[in-house]
């Protein structure tokens, strides 16, 4: 079954009866199983964009003593 990230609040109705789980982990949750595997790969790039460890290094090539 292929899903789109449109799919997420239909499968978080799915998990509304999971106990366990707070409201942000459900939706989290929800949108991860939602999404296809192209979407997932946006969502972690920009994930990681957001954090800065994304992309070219910003430590010098040669380090000196």
């Amino acid at each position: 079954m292929k899903t789109s990230l449109k799919d997420g609040p239909k499968v978080y109705g799915k998990l509304g009866r999971m106990p366990g789980l707070s409201e942000e982990e459900k939706i989290q949750l929800a949108r991860c199983l939602a999404a296809t595997p192209d979407e997932r790969w946006a969502m972690n790039v920009s994930f990681l964009r957001s954090l800065g460890l994304w992309g070219r290094s910003r430590r010098s090539g040669s380090a000196s003593s």
